[in-house]
């Protein structure tokens, strides 16, 4: 039986929860946010909270999440939001909460359904569900009060459920890493980007030059940054360009995509929604996505990568001029686009002896995951000019292991 609370300042949906069999409601509809953390605070083993935004109460809706979250971490979260504000959203299923509607966008006996049917099984089985859940829906529509035969209304219904089911973990079903490398100009993000997925034990890895002003990669891989096929389409304008045209296979583990300035237009914009249907498709056939991006802060699908990703590396070097560029740039990710520093995962590149010392490093960057450091290699000239990917030796082999190993259980 599922143990549930709701706090959205109005006992309707509160009493018609409790008709429901399979359904402990737990309290009175709570009408203030300190009544949430007083009842958790007594009550740890509740599955779910279906809470309003409007609740009354001082703490902003970021920071309710956080203190809910803090004291029942398993608690799953049905948010109603006032206003449409995507870039909240995306940092609200971030913190954990699972799905989100805004005002009159759902009705009592939807979020009933979305309870019951709401279960942690395997993805296929899930799939299946949905499906099944769809085709129950159609044929029940007097009971759910919906005309399905308004085409409007019937494909409102359908994009509903696929909201509710697949938004949230849609990348983690189709891939389990999704790796976003960035850092200021010249630190190395390219060589560590490919050395990286040299280094990783996977089958099939895809990395992404998303570096659209300074790309390199193709060029450190020894290939052409556009195929042949690529070629033509772009002299033919009329025809689109689709994501996987642009896959350059580079050895039996790792394929490489460097011409995405193909899909940017000429103010250096993506549509977000783009965005995510890009990594979406591209997830369904890599094991790991290392995406390396560019250091201008200007460009807004950068933080949309960030957000999307669910690893994010952030290269630095050694020395007073870059570290000074380095906080001054992570001040903006977390100020300006809203990333919290933990998000961060701090790897300290062409480290030597006259580095900074380490154990100062790690006190400069204290308020970030700090994955390790990588020592200054004599091969780093030869791998850029010679297309070396192959000769990574083993010391530095063990040294990308070492961030990584470190990566994931940070993660």
């Amino acid at each position: 039986m599922k143990k549930i609370i709701t706090a959205i300042g109005n006992p309707v949906l509160n009493v018609n929860l409790k008709k429901e069999e399979e359904f402990e409601v737990m309290s009175e509809d709570i009408q203030y946010q300190e009544g949430i953390f007083e009842f958790l605070e007594k009550e740890p083993n509740i599955n779910f909270l279906i809470l309003s935004e409007l609740i009354t109460g001082n703490l902003e809706i970021k920071n309710l999440i956080e203190k809910i979250k803090s004291i029942n971490n398993n608690i799953q979260i049905i948010l109603f939001l006032e206003k449409e504000n995507k870039e909240l959203e995306n940092y609200l299923y971030a913190k954990g909460v699972d799905f989100i509607f805004y005002n009159n966008e759902i009705e009592i006996k939807e979020i009933i359904q979305i309870i019951k049917t709401n279960q942690k099984e395997q993805n296929s089985e899930l799939k299946k569900e949905i499906i099944e859940l769809k085709k129950l829906l159609e044929e029940k529509n007097e009971k759910i009060n919906m005309n399905l035969n308004n085409k409007s209304k019937k494909e409102k219904l359908i994009n509903l459920y696929n909201k509710i089911f697949l938004r949230k973990n849609l990348l983690k079903e189709k891939t389990k890493e999704i790796i976003c490398v960035s850092g200021t100009s010249g630190v190395g993000k390219s060589i560590f980007t490919v050395n990286l997925a040299k280094s990783i034990n996977k089958n099939k890895i895809l990395i992404i030059d998303f570096d659209i002003l300074n790309n390199s990669l193709h060029t450190i891989l020894g290939v052409k940054r556009y195929s042949e096929k690529i070629i033509k389409k772009m002299e033919n304008k009329s025809n689109e360009i689709k994501i996987e045209e642009l896959i350059i296979k580079i050895n039996s583990k790792i394929d490489l995509i460097s011409g995405v300035n193909l899909l940017v237009d000429s103010n250096y914009k993506i549509n977000n929604l783009k965005l995510k249907n890009i990594l979406d498709t591209l997830a369904q056939n890599y094991n790991v996505i290392i995406i390396d991006t560019s250091s201008e802060c200007f460009l807004d699908f950068t933080k949309e990568i960030m957000k999307l990703s669910n690893l994010n590396i952030f290269i630095s070097e050694t020395n007073l001029l870059q570290i000074k560029k380095a906080k001054n740039l992570l001040n903006i990710y977390i100020n300006k686009w809203k990333i919290p520093a933990k998000n961060f995962n701090i790897v300290f590149n062409k480290y030597d002896l006259n580095s900074i010392d380490f154990s100062i490093l790690k006190n400069i960057f204290s308020d970030f995951n700090i994955l390790g450091k990588l020592n200054t290699d004599i091969n780093y000239n030869l791998i850029i000019n010679k297309n070396a990917l192959g000769n990574l030796n083993k010391k530095l082999q063990k040294e990308y292991l070492h961030i990584y190993k470190n990566l994931k259980i940070k993660q």
